[in-house]
């Protein structure tokens, strides 16, 4: 029996469903910031963040391991300061806008990772040989 943790985070068999999955987020996560007309100098530090969401970072998770299957993920609020974007509304706006982004591609990669589980789970109760897909 695997938990949770290993199976959304570790689990080799989805492995490049994670990295698939981040490589999106950073990708959407860097044309935002580039509408919102930060420099690319300044965005290193949030596009690390989404880089890693998947993974456990010390850096980017305050409990030191991610939690995206739960559809928890880090503050974007203090990854953009004032320096980057000096208006507060367009800094706020941003912040929710990429956070939104992340929470909504964690919850999708969550799901489809469960549903792989559960099919697989359900073929083997059945008796047949199906592996995790």
């Amino acid at each position: 029996v695997e938990s949770m943790h290993h199976l959304f985070v570790m689990c080799s068999h989805f492995h490049e469903w994670r990295r698939d999955t981040a490589e999106e987020v950073e990708t959407r996560t860097e044309r935002k910031l580039m509408e919102a007309g930060i420099p690319v100098e300044e965005q290193r530090t949030i596009l690390c963040a989404a880089k890693s969401l998947f993974n456990d970072d010390p850096s980017v998770w305050p409990l030191k391991i991610t939690q995206f299957y739960v559809g928890q993920v880090p503050s974007t609020q203090d990854l953009i300061t004032s320096v980057m974007l000096p208006d507060g509304i367009k800094r706020w706006r941003l912040s929710s806008h990429i956070a939104s982004e992340w929470h909504t591609s964690a919850i999708q990669l969550a799901g489809r990772i469960f549903g792989s589980v559960q099919r697989t789970m359900a073929a083997r109760m059945a008796g047949t040989n199906v592996q995790l897909s």
